[in-house]
């Protein structure tokens, strides 16, 4: 077993025996080197060590010097690296900041449109439903209007007529309001739906552009109207305002306009016994214009 004594070489041939590159700090006297000629080269210099670790000698310092310099050694002589910040292992704050809920984005003049429409629909379906039940604006008023539903061959004629009118007219000042709006439009919507089936399954010839008759135009266009309130809200300018289909209707309109096909399809299976896209012998053409 070799000797470890300062001075001693056997300690030179242990240090020489590493495979990689050790520079040890020497200092005048010590006797620590691999050679006479490295240690003459070293006494010549500066005598500081040509590389070593600050952080690891100012720390070693301090130990044989009996004080605490860990944290200054370190803050001091730290080879670039800003000590000053938290160790990213170091305690860190146990509170979250609650997140704010998104905002939804501004939508500029989209409820100023959606309200127009809204009115526009509302108070000509409205004036409409004024017309069966009262007779006003040359309407057909409740007889009339019976008529006409017997004549197309539905049972329950003149109970029809006084809900059908009634609908119309409520659902229309829904919509002006705004008042549950998926519900008035999915309503109307079938009230148009059924309009539209008396007409094409009527014997006369109905007009798709009409100059002299009411054309199939009319119809196109309020079921138009209807479903775009149904699939775009009414809008912020309305009572519904403080829901989400005012703005976002997801999934109700698709739901409500489920609910409205299957509401005609049922009152046209049941009191009328016919089904309008198969009776089709006395079925009234669709033309242009007229």
């Amino acid at each position: 077993m070799t000797s470890s004594t300062p001075g001693d070489d056997s300690r030179t041939e242990i240090i020489h025996d590493v495979d990689y590159p050790l520079d040890v700090p020497t200092t005048s006297g010590s006797g620590i080197g691999s050679s006479g000629a490295e240690r003459a080269a070293a006494s010549t210099s500066s005598g500081a060590a040509t590389s070593r670790m600050p952080a690891a000698s100012a720390r070693d310092a301090g130990a044989d010097s009996g004080t605490d310099t860990s944290t200054r050694a370190f803050a001091t002589d730290t080879g670039g690296y800003d000590a000053s910040g938290p160790l990213p292992y170091g305690d860190q704050p146990t509170t979250v900041e609650p997140t704010r809920r998104a905002e939804a984005p501004g939508r500029g003049t989209a409820d100023l449109g959606l309200f127009l429409l809204r009115v526009t629909v509302g108070v000509l379906l409205a004036l409409r439903g004024l017309q069966k039940l009262f007779g006003v604006f040359s309407g057909p008023g409740i007889d009339g209007f019976t008529a006409i539903l017997t004549d197309a061959g539905f049972e329950q004629a003149r109970i029809l007529a006084v809900a059908g009118g009634a609908l119309e007219l409520i659902g229309g000042v829904m919509l002006v309001v705004g008042l549950a709006t998926p519900v008035a439009a999915a309503g109307l919507l079938g009230l148009v739906g059924l309009g539209a089936a008396i007409r094409l399954t009527g014997p006369e010839t109905v007009a798709l552009l009409g100059e002299t008759t009411r054309g199939l135009d009319t119809s196109i266009l309020y079921g138009v109207a209807l479903l775009a309130l149904l699939f775009a809200g009414p809008g912020r300018w309305s009572a519904d305002r403080r829901w989400a289909w005012s703005y976002r209707p997801r999934f109700s309109g698709l739901v409500w306009l489920l609910v409205a096909l299957a509401a005609a399809a049922l009152v046209w299976y049941f009191l009328n016994g016919t089904n309008p896209l198969t009776s089709v012998v006395d079925s009234a053409p669709v033309t242009a214009g007229e």
